[in-house]
């Protein structure tokens, strides 16, 4: 089935879901996420338009191996023909006779022909004709590597006109030959010299040649390890294989080990093991047999990839460890790789695998599933109770208000025997030295871990030494980076033992993670969603962000970008009161150049919000929007949605992507200085219908950018004095308006109202 979709810039074409895909409730729904933009698209997208392909160069490995994707080992195929180290390999030219090629080479694929005109009898022409001469030319199609290779007949792209009774001969040339030359730039990239710490020894990082899947820690459920590799239905680029088509279906993602030295015999006993599990928290609801894990294992002498495992779908919370002996000489050589890949529909962002600790090594038995490692389990996210930030200026008030108790994490024991397991907390400004660090003695645990997750206690705002962000550290804005560290002895991989976040303390407060593992939707017209927050005191509420996954609706639904929303804002909901509701309405917008990234919709006045306080929307359509949904983090308490005349509870579990943004002194998010409440700028009109005056304060000539809710200038000119800016061409909505100097330094900040 094609389905016919309008394209949003390099989002292009986007993916229609059908019910298979979706978690439903009464009027409300879950869906798996269409697009997971990686975050050098863009960069990709502004590369040379040129015909080129780039030749990686990767180090060997040797035994033993191991990879629990607690850091990315995957080559990044994104070089650039600028980038340190690459150099030019090879221009194959698209058109060749005779072994020679030249850049002014053109032919046409049909026979041309001279004519000779002999006018000695004006009023009886004599024309003759003969071809021109043919030649075997050499085809190659340059858009792809290698070039295709073909041999076809060819003459010049010209025709002559030979009088003879006139000189010179005139020679008509085609205006568009159909065959012309061309060329492919083949670049060669250095190999990455990283490395990494195998029994503590050095060994090159990149164990993965391409780097298909998505190395997360949020999308799994328990992992034997912090961090998967997560198979699905899109590409690299973050994009399905295949939006043309919902029911498109074959391979899609690939994990390919660089060459590995297994020059072996049988009796050395290789084994490769490695942890699975099918869909997690993310991807479709349905569990499809076809939708298989592969093994496959490459033949050297032969040049062969060989299928050695696979497995159907199915549904399970667990990971399940495979064991497979190598035992077969064709694999026990040097130059042997291994590669994972799934069927899927290649649509979406469905059927999800999460691949954990592979691990290749020799000395083995069929029963070697015992690891002796211990690790943390799943990312952390904030130190804050409830919330994963605040505004800065409110957390500055009471620090200790905000601080959570304590922190629970999740440590693993994947050994048989009990292990003596200590842990402990840094802190400090990002980019700055350790400021505070868990006075000994620090946590531990002794007894009763073997082969078990405990949990790590951490005290943050309680016990001897209760441990705040300290706001005198920081101005109008603070990001701390935070690590938790566990040790034991002997320990296989340390790369487990730390994970590590920054918080963010600005003008926002936040519930979610910053991670989408699902979207969430609502399908009625005057369907309204609420969020609660709880603040302490009162605060200016100007914005709300909003991460909407790019994702499409089936025909013949309207797609996302075409729905429409009114942010509300209500002090409750029993008896509801709303507080400010836009009169200029917002659609969803997608931001393109990485993952999660949110757009900021501004109310159209700044209001006063204390206590306990609602952000969300009115819908003005049926138009399915889809929200992103933090499945790690519980606030469905605080999630409520009407479809019809009564407020209910969501029924799922997790956090909605959407964030209260307050007045504030620095705004982070799109680098400029807010403004004050009384404004700091004058514009006259405002609201603005068609044009308006800008009075800055200077009389030289300054610069003035009118920027929309993406922080795009959606327009700049000089002005100086009141000079009168027309501003008919804008969309309604708030803007942010700012007037430079000619240093590009800001003199003035303020926001522009267009309502026509």
């Amino acid at each position: 089935m094609k389905r016919t979709i309008r394209s949003i810039e390099l989002l292009g074409s986007l993916l229609a879901l059908f019910a298979t895909t979706s978690v439903y409730a009464q009027g409300e729904r879950l869906e798996a996420l269409s697009v997971r933009p990686t975050e050098v698209l863009e960069q990709a997208g502004r590369k040379s338009t040129l015909n080129t392909h780039f030749l990686y160069d990767v180090l060997p490995q040797v035994l033993p191996l191991m990879d629990d994707f607690s850091i990315d080992r995957t080559l990044k195929r994104w070089a650039s023909a600028s980038d340190p180290g690459v150099t030019l390999e090879e221009t194959i030219y698209a058109l060749e006779v005779g072994g020679a090629s030249t850049a002014d080479m053109v032919f046409a694929d049909d026979t041309t022909f001279r004519f000779t005109i002999d006018l000695t009898d004006p009023d009886v022409p004599v024309v003759t004709r003969a071809p021109l001469p043919l030649v075997q030319l050499t085809v190659r199609n340059v858009t792809s590597f290698p070039p295709e290779v073909t041999l076809v007949d060819a003459w010049p792209a010209y025709t002559i006109f030979d009088t003879l009774q006139s000189l010179p001969e005139d020679t008509l040339r085609f205006l568009s030959p159909p065959l012309v030359q061309d060329s492919l730039l083949v670049y060669r990239v250095p190999a990455d010299d990283r490395t990494y710490i195998m029994n503590g020894s050095p060994t090159p990082l990149v164990l993965w040649e391409n780097d298909d899947v998505h190395v997360n820690g949020t999308y799994p459920i328990a992992p034997p390890t912090v961090g998967v590799a997560t198979f699905d239905g899109l590409a690299r680029t973050g994009y399905p294989y295949n939006f043309e088509q919902f029911s498109s279906y074959g391979i899609a993602d690939h994990l390919t080990s660089v060459p590995i030295d297994l020059s072996y015999s049988p009796a050395d006993s290789v084994y490769l093991s490695f942890f699975v599990q099918p869909r997690g928290l993310s991807g479709d609801s349905e569990a499809q047999p076809q939708d298989s894990l592969v093994l496959e294992f490459y033949a050297p002498q032969e040049d062969a990839w060989v299928r050695v495992w696979r497995t159907p779908y199915y549904t399970s919370d667990t990971f399940d460890q495979v064991l497979l002996p190598i035992l077969e000489d064709r694999f026990l050589r040097d130059g042997f790789r291994m590669r994972f890949l799934n069927y899927a529909t290649l649509s979406g962002s469905f059927d999800h695998w999460h691949l954990d600790y592979v691990r290749l090594a020799e000395a083995r038995a069929f029963d070697d599933t015992v690891i002796v490692d211990m690790a943390y389990v799943e990312p952390a996210s904030s130190l804050l109770q409830t919330y994963t930030s605040v505004p800065f200026h409110a957390f500055e008030q009471s620090p200790e208000a905000y601080m959570a108790n304590s922190l629970s994490l999740p440590i693993r024991n994947l050994d048989v025997n009990d292990r003596f397991i200590t842990w402990r907390m840094q802190a400090g400004i990002d980019g700055g030295p350790v400021f505070f660090e868990t006075p000994p003695p620090y946590g531990n645990n002794t007894s009763g871990n073997a082969s078990s997750v405990f949990n790590s206690l951490h005290p943050i705002n309680s016990g001897t030494a209760p441990f705040f962000y300290e706001p005198s550290l920081s101005t109008d804005a603070a990001f701390w980076r935070v690590r938790f560290l566990a040790r034991t002895q002997p320990d296989l991989n340390q790369y487990n033992d730390t994970i590590t976040f920054v918080q963010e303390l600005s003008n926002y407060y936040a519930y979610d993670d910053g991670s989408a593992e699902m979207g969430y939707r609502l399908d009625a017209a005057g369907a309204q969603l609420a969020y609660r927050f709880d603040i302490v005191g009162e605060d200016s509420l100007r914005a709300l962000r909003i991460y909407f996954n790019p994702q499409a609706n089936a025909p013949p639904e309207p797609l996302p970008e075409d729905g429409s929303f009114f942010i509300t804002v209500w002090s409750s909901l029993s008896p509801e009161v709303v507080l400010h509701r836009n009169f200029t309405f917002s659609t969803p917008q997608y931001k393109q150049e990485g993952l999660n990234r949110f757009v900021e919709y501004p109310l159209d006045d700044t209001i006063r919000v204390a206590g306990t306080f609602y952000v969300g929307w009115t819908q003005t359509s049926a138009t399915s929007m889809n929200v992103g949904f933090d499945r790690n983090r519980n606030n469905q308490s605080r999630i409520s949605y009407k479809v019809g005349s009564n407020w209910q509870q969501t029924v799922f579990q997790g956090s909605l992507m959407m964030r209260p943004v307050f007045m504030a002194a620095v705004d982070p998010f799109i680098g400029i200085p807010e403004i004050s409440a009384d404004g700091g700028i004058m514009v006259v009109p405002n609201p603005v219908s068609s044009s308006f005056r800008v009075i800055s304060g200077t009389d030289t000539p300054v610069r003035m950018e009118v920027l929309d809710g993406l922080g795009r200038v959606v327009l700049q000119r000089m002005v100086m004095g009141m000079e009168e800016v027309d501003g008919s061409g804008l969309r309604n909505g708030l803007y942010l308006l700012r007037v430079m100097n000619t240093d590009g330094g800001d003199l003035r900040v303020g926001r522009l109202i267009i309502q026509h």
